[in-house]
């Protein structure tokens, strides 16, 4: 089978296409599948996307995308499937979908956050009204068939599509290393890995981490897009550093203990929090705003901690901080979760069934209210 993959980044620098097609894609290669990846951006569009202001060089940038996106369509009918992560263009309306749709040629649609919310982009903020969000409900119905990273956004996707499948945001464990356990006590360290969007997050936690700072030998590891990173009125040692991909599962041995603090608000509610897969990838216990799917991936105590209050957040730090053998068990714990539920390896076979289902013909006609869930839409997401 040939799939056309239209996807928003180059591969293998956005997070969402990372744990979602670009993984399942090298599982199914060595089933005879073959994907061509055609991103939106190019290197001149990625360099200057999510700087500030700099529009003259964005727009000459974004046109000459737009450009080879429709020049796309004339390949579209040699491939057996199309396969779409997030929208065809990161602007406009959904024309590409359509003229997809028209060609005959099956489409498969992905997304793993709430992309038919407005966003006001820090860096694109004048620009942020050329992204159509609202054209989410057309591609949804547009679509043969629609796969989301959780059962939150099916209740959403399936009041448009026709058939929904949750196959939830995967992590390759083969490619994460268990962290080396330590012994000895000494300084430890808090860590954090996410994109720029989300970095500002971690001042909500800033006054339970003044308190801690102030009772233990700490350190914080951030991992961004940036190595110039301050924590307001928070006295403790911090190590930014570059996310790179081909560091990230090294660079997470660093941590003892993952933070992921998100806002009950906006978008955050609905995501998938990949960061968090990683952290139990990697063996490290985690502590986690308790919203949205988390409590799904943590059993809070078990495999990790979640946490409501500025309180809950001091104790459950403080309680990973004083006691080593609970971080070596939650962190142990944390990657059984990974292999037996959210690994790319259990879940490809998935991802497989529906795109020879959608490439067969096979999904029901749509009847609004109707919808369905995929067979396996409950059983990732613990409900």
């Amino acid at each position: 089978m040939r799939v056309l993959v239209l996807v928003p980044t180059l591969y293998d620098t956005s997070p969402g296409q990372r744990f979602r097609i670009e993984q399942w894609a090298r599982q199914l290669e060595n089933d005879g599948f073959r994907f061509e990846f055609m991103p939106f951006e190019d290197e001149s569009l990625h360099r200057v996307i999510y700087q500030r202001a700099r529009y003259v060089r964005k727009s000459v940038a974004v046109s000459r995308a737009l450009a080879r996106r429709f020049a796309v369509l004339s390949k579209v009918r040699q491939f057996d499937v199309v396969f779409l992560f997030r929208e065809a263009a990161l602007v406009g309306p959904a024309i590409v979908e359509r003229l997809i749709t028209r060609s005959g040629v099956p489409m498969v649609y992905d997304f793993d956050d709430p992309v038919w919310l407005s966003y006001r982009s820090p860096t694109n903020g004048a620009m942020s009204w050329l992204k159509f969000a609202g054209k989410t409900k057309a591609i949804c119905r547009l679509a043969d068939r629609v796969i989301v990273g959780n059962r939150l956004l099916a209740g959403w996707a399936g009041k448009y599509a026709a058939l929904v499948d949750v196959i939830p945001s995967t992590i390759d464990h083969t490619e994460y290393a268990v962290r080396p356990e330590t012994k000895g006590g000494g300084r430890v360290t808090l860590g954090w890995t996410g994109s720029h969007s989300t970095l500002p997050f971690l001042q909500q936690i800033g006054t339970p981490l003044k308190a801690l700072a102030a009772r233990y030998q700490l350190r914080l590891v951030v991992v961004s897009h940036t190595n110039d990173f301050r924590l307001e009125s928070v006295p403790i040692k911090i190590c930014a550093r570059r996310w790179r991909s081909d560091t990230e599962a090294e660079d997470l041995h660093d941590i003892d203990i993952g933070l992921a603090p998100f806002p009950n608000e906006g978008w955050t509610p609905w995501r998938c929090h990949g960061k968090v897969l990683q952290y139990m990838a990697a063996g490290i216990p985690c502590v986690a705003s308790r919203i949205g799917v988390l409590p799904e991936y943590i059993r809070d105590g078990e495999n990790g901690f979640l946490a409501d209050t500025e309180e809950e957040w001091h104790q459950k730090i403080a309680a990973l901080i004083e006691n080593e053998n609970m971080r070596r068990r939650m962190g142990l714990a944390g990657r059984r979760t990974i292999e037996e539920k959210y690994s790319a390896r259990v879940w490809a076979p998935r991802v497989r069934e529906v795109l020879e289902a959608a490439a067969g013909g096979q999904f029901p006609p749509f009847r609004p209210g109707r919808n369905r869930l995929g067979r396996y839409g409950n059983s990732a997401v613990g409900t």
